[in-house]
């Protein structure tokens, strides 16, 4: 849902060039820091737009000195055409890819992602131990259902529990419409399927680094801050020894992370107000900065 433009904004002028190409083991974009030796990785995940929209994220991460690999999951060819039933191997292919490079630390490996990113990005880490750190922005800690029928994800090919979305013109596929009908539809079926939420909800306690999580007070496609809460309340019934981490903000929406000052009226039709929304970016970036700071520094 983001533009590749607004997220390329975020390479900014005077950081470290990099050199970005297309993956060769998984759909996506690779990109490298402009200095030799080894350095720290991260993976970017992208939300409900589909394709590789984020690549412009992995650029930003190389400037400051990561491998950093955009990974699609569906919506381009040799992919998944729909967000159904996505396998979380996927993910687990970038990671290896990312570990057996002779200029990747495997010990300081991380993810990050956006929207329906976030929620991959928890389960994929709830999964595989070799992610050390999480930043998940706007995201839900369990699955919910997919574009289709079924759940969004699989393991080994079985479909991950998930919570039952009530959407409109129930029996078809069709997407959602305005963002507006999205935050209802959400709302409504987190309601109504409230005692599904907790065999949907992934097993955050097995995640092998901290996490980061980050919502906007004014969300408008679902209710973040109530997601990352119900992920740190199960936090804290299920010991992790990591320093995790939440934030929200307010006046901020759903791609808050990506307003611009440039543009600030760019993405307030998912929730926030300009301002609102600019300046939560800037404060999230600060906070994206400085946790993965941390992990680079181990």
């Amino acid at each position: 849902m983001i533009a590749l433009a607004v997220a390329l904004a975020f390479a900014e002028p005077g950081q470290a060039a990099s050199t970005c190409g297309p993956a060769t083991e998984f759909v996506g974009t690779i990109c490298t820091p402009a200095g030799a030796g080894v350095h720290p990785a991260i993976v970017v995940l992208g939300g409900s737009g589909g394709g590789d929209r984020l690549r412009g994220i992995a650029v930003r991460f190389a400037a400051r000195g990561y491998v950093a690999a955009s990974v699609a999951y569906f919506g381009v060819a040799g992919l998944p055409p729909s967000l159904d039933e996505i396998p979380v191997e996927t993910v687990s292919t970038a990671i290896g890819a990312l570990a057996k490079r002779p200029d990747v630390d495997p010990a300081r490996i991380g993810v990050f992602g956006d929207s329906k990113g976030g929620e991959l990005a928890l389960l994929a880490a709830s999964t595989d131990a070799r992610i050390h750190a999480v930043v998940a922005v706007v995201p839900s800690p369990f699955a919910w259902q997919g574009a289709g029928f079924g759940s969004s994800w699989t393991i080994s090919g079985k479909p991950v529990p998930y919570v039952l979305l009530d959407r409109p013109r129930r029996g078809t596929r069709s997407s959602f419409g305005a963002p507006a009908d999205m935050r209802s539809v959400y709302d409504a079926s987190m309601q109504l399927h409230r005692g599904a939420i907790a065999g949907a909800m992934f097993a955050l306690e097995k995640i092998a680094g901290p996490l980061l999580l980050l919502a906007g007070d004014d969300d408008g496609v679902w209710d973040s801050p109530a997601q990352c809460e119900l992920a740190m309340a199960y936090l804290r019934t299920h010991p992790h020894p990591y320093a995790d981490e939440y934030f929200h903000y307010a006046h901020a929406g759903h791609a808050f992370l990506f307003a611009s000052a440039d543009q600030p009226q760019a993405e307030t039709r998912f929730g926030g107000t300009p301002r609102g929304n600019v300046d939560a970016g800037a404060r999230a970036w600060s906070k994206i900065d400085e946790f993965l700071g941390r992990m680079s520094s181990r």
